[in-house]
């Protein structure tokens, strides 16, 4: 269910395992570059971390050099210009390529690839109305379709996958068919983002695909980003935590930029040129579904993507984690687990997968004392430890900072004895005068 990104990611880890993969999509088939209507964050700026590119290319070998053919931006995260914790970052070569592109733009290749697999069938502009159980209610077997008001119709099923995102109907599902509530957790961020197309003079561009600023928190709860994607085109995001909305016209969005914490983002786009109309997503919360918590699970269906995870979008984690989800569920099939062990075996091991991308946002959300939530007695100690790695100086440590956040490290790593002892070295030697040549 859904051919969004994650939907799509599922598909073609299911093509290895069963005769047929239908992926059905209520949107009709996307017209070149268009976004959906089904995703209305499809106009704002997504990115794929390294981890998830490493992801995409062993799922689709020799594929990534397509989207850099086609447009897409192939860069080292660690020389995109980043306004932190109140002051700018060492840019570090890390070695690792991140892709910064539209949404539109990556999910038209991944139909293609998908498409192109001889057992999988795209199919738009259709409903799903709810499962279908087997007879003793423990299993799903099925969904009930049609499109539009036409007549219902049963599909059968081995297995589903619902990636139909943050608003999936899995939960009301699930309580309708006896099994009960899923525990959620819930962390109130009260965040709008508002995103404009622009076209930007060549000597107004930045020197990198990426840069963002933000805060500091907690005094600062705005952020903006310019982001150059396909077609010499750049995103130009603004956002505020906490009610602190950005406008949508021209010049509110302007005046909202010029207030950031450093006026790069505003000497950019006060130049540029708007291409389109300037558009805003509300997010209210962060959700982490635990169905892996339930007392009762049926067989033959697993969320994946943000309707088991839905995350701060500010943090670019998003389609990298339906990335590794993906993965984790082919992972499941190769080693031939079927039903309630196949259930227990990928949620056990997607949670695993979410506690880290979850933490990292959490430490980072719980800096506004607006944000309401289950808060960790370490998040005190962790959010300053961070910050003092982050903002060190030392590029081994920031490079390794990088890794982390990027979620191609564990950060456990972090940890490392060699790690604060380099970091508290160069913020001495950085506090020490320095002595005047005579």
């Amino acid at each position: 269910m859904g051919a969004s990104v994650a939907g799509l990611l599922a598909a073609r880890a299911l093509a290895e395992h069963f005769e047929m993969v239908t992926v059905l999509e209520k949107d009709a088939c996307p017209v070149h570059g268009a976004p959906r209507s089904g995703v209305p964050q499809g106009r704002h700026t997504h990115i794929l971390l390294p981890s998830g590119a490493q992801v995409l290319e062993r799922f689709f070998p020799g594929r990534l050099a397509e989207l850099v053919r086609d447009g897409a931006k192939k860069f080292d995260y660690g020389r995109s210009r980043f306004y932190v914790a109140g002051t700018w970052l060492p840019r570090v070569a890390t070695g690792r390529d991140s892709f910064a592109q539209t949404r539109p733009f990556l999910e038209e290749h991944l139909r293609r690839w998908v498409s192109e697999l001889p057992n999988v069938r795209m199919v738009y502009e259709t409903n799903v109305f709810a499962p279908f159980f087997d007879k003793a209610n423990q299993r799903v077997v099925g969904l009930e379709i049609g499109k539009g008001s036409e007549a219902r119709e049963q599909l059968r099923a081995d297995l589903v996958t619902d990636a139909t995102g943050r608003h999936s109907r899995l939960p009301a599902w699930l309580a309708e068919n006896g099994f009960g509530d899923v525990p959620e957790m819930k962390v109130g961020i009260d965040l709008a983002y508002a995103t404009g197309r622009f076209q930007v003079p060549a000597d107004a561009l930045p020197d990198h695909p990426m840069l963002y600023i933000v805060g500091p928190p907690p005094e600062k709860t705005r952020l903006g980003v310019v982001f150059q994607v396909e077609g010499g085109i750049a995103f130009g995001g603004l956002a505020g935590y906490h009610e602190d909305y950005p406008p949508t016209d021209l010049d509110g969005f302007l005046r909202f930029a010029k207030t950031l914490s450093q006026p790069d983002v505003y000497n950019v786009l006060s130049r540029a040129k708007l291409c389109a109309p300037i558009a805003q997503f509300r997010i209210p919360t962060s959700i982490r579904r635990r169905y892996q918590k339930m007392p009762r699970f049926p067989a033959g269906i697993l969320p994946i993507g943000d309707a088991i995870c839905a995350l701060d979008p500010v943090f670019g984690q998003g389609m990298t984690v339906a990335a590794f989800e993906a993965e984790i569920l082919s992972r499941c099939l190769h080693q031939g687990l079927k039903h309630k062990a196949l259930r227990r075996a990928y949620f056990r091991a997607v949670d695993t997968c979410l506690d880290i991308p979850w933490t990292l946002c959490c430490t980072e959300n719980f800096k506004y004392p607006q944000t309401t939530g289950p808060r960790s007695f370490s998040f005190p100690l962790v959010r300053r430890y961070v910050d003092f790695l982050t903002t060190c100086g030392d590029p081994a440590v920031l490079a390794q900072v990088y890794e982390v956040l990027t979620l191609a490290a564990h950060p456990r790593e972090l940890l490392r004895p060699d790690i604060p002892v380099r970091a508290l070295r160069r913020k001495l030697l950085n506090a020490s005068p320095r002595k005047k040549n005579p």
